[in-house]
């Protein structure tokens, strides 16, 4: 009998394997051929009614942006990792989901409810980076060979992030740690804290976010499946133990709770994983391009620095709406007013921001709050407010 775990990789993947090859890893060179190689991730509702699995989003990657690099209009992703891009292409699923007559919330008075009867499950191809792969990354990597530090110039605000906290592949003695992306010492440090330290966000405040907080009750995910680097006890010290431990005496608000996902190994394989190519003993390059999708879309989008691929990003300019990524800050901001101006349209004031409808968000923010009041997670790097100061039409 197969596996849940492995019924929810095979869910992912398979539709993966369904989507066009636009922004998918592919080999490289002429003379010297390598081989992309990225990680999978997706999301899977579970009906245990009927046991019927269903991907309704992922994606793929392995960059993120520098903060020189940042758009202060919501109208790029900052995070690529594949985690990230497919948790935000499962919030244009659950937006879409508050206009379907047939949806997967069941009460029709707001805040919305998920329907008991499901499950949310989350795939990952590889560990997730940070704190989770501290112990498979200490077991595989010559620590003695790591990259170091290069002496950059940088704003004084990155110099102390950086100071402040662990990088990915450095300090395999710190445990519970919180990490910045990306894990190599000798690359540009960015704001994004790791793929671990979200997914351990999402299991204290949920997966939907402060802003769909405001229309639907938090949503838990049930089980973290993974593939490559699986380690049980460093997966659950960095996505369940760190946050019992951080809200073990906190009174939350109603709805939100310290989450513990079932941790869970797949043996299902991806095609273009890391393991997988150098297994086939040849050469390995990361991908530069990504893809999300969710269920609604006919196609895949691919992202490359965060825009769409072929796209001109003109700095100090918002990208026109076609141009966007229905996945970015901007593109969801829109998505969500156009409901809200249905269901709840006391909540809007056109000079409000994207900051400012967050704020608004009251249990998700006292929520928020306690959980960054824990030594766990009060060195958490939030996202400037500059970079949230637009509106809905991208106006700063």
């Amino acid at each position: 009998m197969v596996s849940l775990a492995d019924r929810v990789a095979q869910c992912v993947i398979d539709r993966y394997l369904k989507l066009p090859k636009r922004g998918k890893p592919t080999a490289k060179g002429t003379d010297s051929v390598k081989e992309e190689w990225t990680v999978l991730a997706g999301f899977v509702i579970e009906d245990t009614g009927t046991n019927e699995l269903e991907c309704v989003s992922l994606g793929t990657g392995l960059k993120c942006q520098h903060r020189q690099q940042l758009s202060r209009f919501g109208d790029s992703v900052h995070d690529s990792h594949a985690e990230v891009i497919a948790r935000r292409a499962l919030l244009v699923y659950l937006l879409d989901q508050l206009c379907n007559k047939e949806s997967i919330f069941t009460k029709t008075t707001l805040p919305r409810q998920l329907d008991t009867k499901y499950k949310l499950h989350l795939y990952t191809s590889q560990c997730p980076c940070g704190d989770a792969a501290i112990g498979p990354l200490h077991a595989t990597l010559d620590t003695d060979h790591l990259p170091q530090a290069k002496r950059r110039r940088t704003e004084h605000s990155d110099s102390v992030i950086a100071n402040r906290i662990v990088r990915g592949h450095q300090g395999f003695d710190s445990l519970g740690t919180l990490r910045l992306k990306p894990g190599r010492a000798d690359s540009i440090p960015t704001m994004s804290m790791s793929c671990s330290d979200k997914i351990a966000r999402w299991n204290a405040l949920g997966v939907q976010g402060s802003l769909l907080a405001l229309l639907i009750l938090p949503i838990y995910i049930s089980s973290i499946v993974v593939g490559d680097l699986f380690d049980h006890s460093s997966i659950d010290r960095a996505l369940n133990q760190r946050v019992s431990s951080a809200l073990d005496s906190k009174h939350m608000p109603d709805g939100y709770k310290a989450n513990e996902c079932a941790v869970l190994p797949t043996s299902v394989e991806f095609e273009r994983s890391q393991l997988v190519l150098r297994a086939r003993n040849v050469d390995i390059v990361t991908a530069d391009a990504s893809i999300y999708w969710q269920k609604g879309l006919q196609a895949s989008v691919a992202l490359v620095n965060g825009v769409k691929q072929g796209s001109k990003h003109a700095k100090g300019q918002c990208q026109k709406e076609k141009l966007r990524p229905s996945i970015c800050k901007l593109s969801l901001f829109g998505q969500f007013i156009a409901i809200a101006q249905e269901l709840m349209p006391e909540l809007l004031k056109t000079t409000w921001t994207y900051k400012t409808i967050k704020q608004r968000s009251t249990k998700y923010q006292q929520a928020k709050a306690l959980w960054l009041d824990s030594d766990q997670f009060k060195d958490w790097v939030q996202c400037p407010p500059e970079y949230e100061a637009f509106d809905r039409t991208g106006n700063v």
